[in-house]
């Protein structure tokens, strides 16, 4: 049935990507490197691939021209460094190493290749970043997923409190109002205060105070 059917994963360290959660705060949506992944398949575009294989990119090689940015943004996620393959073109090839494991989300680009991924150079954000417009792409992919992270929870909280949760009706009242999770809506924020208010929330009450 196609709802038993699990995601195959084939980029380069996927089998350990499990054992790896996120450091920084503010990411506890992402279980792990695999969460990562998923996320990321989402958000890599055109846009943020390198400028110079934009034309070569496919809708089924989305990893193509996304290494550097993607490298850093795990980066600042999961901790660890970021290191570089020399390819034979002379560029480098940039991937994780978290806790002694090794992972390149954006390896499934180079097919059956295998890239070398043994003593090579750290790569440093300040010297990559020195090109303005992959410093522009990396802050666009970390605002796309950011963005993504934001409306994830945003319908968590709208199926939690259409199931009855008083807190989640709350709590969504007040993302409305706060434009926590995306755009504001005091009309829905009043309408989830209300619902929760009724039915004793005293986080409720506030956000109706503040309508």
């Amino acid at each position: 049935m196609a709802g038993d059917l699990k995601r195959v994963y084939k980029f380069y360290g996927w089998e350990d990507a499990g054992k790896v959660s996120p450091e920084a705060e503010g990411y506890e949506r992402i279980r792990d490197l695999l969460g990562m992944y998923d996320l990321m398949t989402e958000i890599w575009s055109k846009e943020t691939c390198a400028p110079r294989m934009r034309d070569e990119g496919t809708p089924e090689n989305r990893t193509l021209g996304q290494c550097s940015i993607t490298a850093f943004l795990i980066q600042d996620i999961f901790g660890g460094g970021v290191y570089g393959t020399e390819l034979e073109d002379g560029n480098y090839h940039c991937y994780n190493v978290i806790d002694g494991m090794t992972f390149d989300l954006t390896s499934e680009q180079f097919g059956d290749e295998v890239l070398n991924y043994e003593n090579n150079p750290m790569q440093l954000r300040e010297v990559h970043f020195e090109k303005e417009e992959k410093h522009e792409r990396y802050l666009y992919i970390k605002a796309e997923l950011e963005r993504k992270l934001k409306k994830l929870s945003m319908l968590d909280l709208i199926d939690k409190a259409a199931k009855g949760s008083i807190d989640a009706a709350a709590e969504l009242a007040e993302a409305y109002l706060t434009g926590k999770y995306g755009d504001k809506n005091p009309a829905k924020a009043k309408k989830w205060a209300n619902y929760a208010a009724k039915r004793g929330s005293k986080l409720a009450e506030e956000v109706l105070a503040k309508l």
